[in-house]
């Protein structure tokens, strides 16, 4: 009977043991893992995984005044019929908390002008915000907006407006946004808000999942690597392998787990898609979910403009500043039958057209 009680002990303690030691692993595996994304952040890795936002001269665009693209920026030679020359650039959709500093570069500025910089946000890009740049501030060629409340969220396009008019042409050669160095508990905040953020709907998701956000400093996929890569060593460290049955399970199961909480929180992801999904369209007719799509806007203009259109195919020539871009292609789409061509950006020549085609 002893014996027997014996053994059973040996049997115990032999798993027990194992078990103990993988959960020590796990736990010291998430410290490492912190510990080696916040070091790297602090010691110089920010420049890599956010590098600065430069908007050259060249892709400047023009949207008020007149001017002209050169080789060292964009030269504006005039203001518009508002008196203001204004100019704007995409922003990569930039993480506003992140990237507060805004640099630029501008000559022949006329002592006294007026200068604002505007921008507008992903989340409301048919509202422009603005902020007066002092005399200090265009002298010193860089502006921290770290205290601007309408500095948030991501920003889709940045730019300048100038109040005319200019004795001289005004040069603008590029414009800038850098990252600041987050405080270490800003970036602990960050790392768990780039696990639980919901991705949302997108023109690509139907294919594609990014498994993180856009421009996330911590991506899911590469901490639960780090993860799996620490805890393993640390497991083989504290238990060393030995020739026995079973020895490879313990490094199966960290796997395993990082997988499983890779797909719960893309599981978590799809819920909010559905319920967004169900928020949107739910209870809705075929008219009313176009008018709640993304394109929504886009749909009632092209519904005014149906009824001006024959009830045959005609057709069309659809001009835009963007002819190979996404609003483009909706408007062919929400036009047919109707034979749309859409890389215009100008009227096309005379010798293209022909009675009967609409503009």
């Amino acid at each position: 009977m002893g014996l027997r009680l014996r053994l059973e002990e040996r049997t115990t303690e032999r798993w027990a043991w194992p078990g103990w030691r993988l959960a020590g692993a796990a736990l010291g595996g998430v410290l490492l893992t912190v510990l080696t994304l916040l070091l790297f952040y602090r010691a110089g890795g920010l420049a890599l995984a956010a590098p600065p936002v430069i908007v050259q001269g060249d892709r400047l665009q023009l949207i008020g005044g007149e001017g002209v693209s050169t080789p060292t920026g964009l030269e504006i030679r005039q203001a518009g019929p508002q008196g203001w020359a204004m100019v704007q650039g995409p922003a990569r959709l930039a993480q506003a908390e992140l990237y507060r500093l805004f640099f630029w570069r501008i000559e022949g500025l006329p002592p006294g002008c007026e200068v604002r910089l505007i921008w507008v946000t992903q989340a409301e890009p048919q509202t422009p915000r603005q902020r007066s740049l002092s005399l200090a501030e265009l002298e010193e060629g860089v502006l921290d907006l770290g205290a601007e409340p309408d500095w948030r969220g991501r920003i889709a396009a940045i730019g300048l407006a100038v109040r005319g008019p200019f004795s001289q042409p005004l040069r603008i050669h590029h414009l800038e946004l850098r990252p600041v160095m987050p405080t270490t508990a800003a970036l602990l905040r960050w790392m768990a808000a780039d696990w639980i953020s919901f991705e949302g709907w997108s023109q690509r998701s139907i294919n594609y999942v990014s498994g993180a956000p856009l421009g996330a400093l911590f991506p899911p996929v590469l901490m639960v690597a780090l993860w799996i890569g620490f805890s393993a060593g640390l497991y083989a460290l504290f238990n060393p392998r030995r020739r026995t049955p079973g020895g490879g399970w313990p490094y199966l199961a960290l796997f395993l787990i990082g997988w499983l909480a890779l797909d719960l929180r893309w599981q978590g992801d799809l819920h909010q898609r559905l319920l967004k999904t169900a928020e949107d369209f739910a209870g809705k007719n075929a008219e009313d979910r176009q008018l709640a799509a993304l394109d929504g806007e886009l749909y009632r203009f092209l519904r005014d403009v149906r009824q001006r259109l024959p009830q045959q195919p005609a057709r069309l020539f659809i001009l835009s500043a963007d002819p190979a871009g996404f609003w483009a292609g909706r408007t062919r789409y929400h036009l047919l039958p109707h034979n749309s061509y859409a890389g215009f950006s100008r009227l096309p020549p005379p010798g293209k057209v022909r009675a009967g085609d609409y503009v």
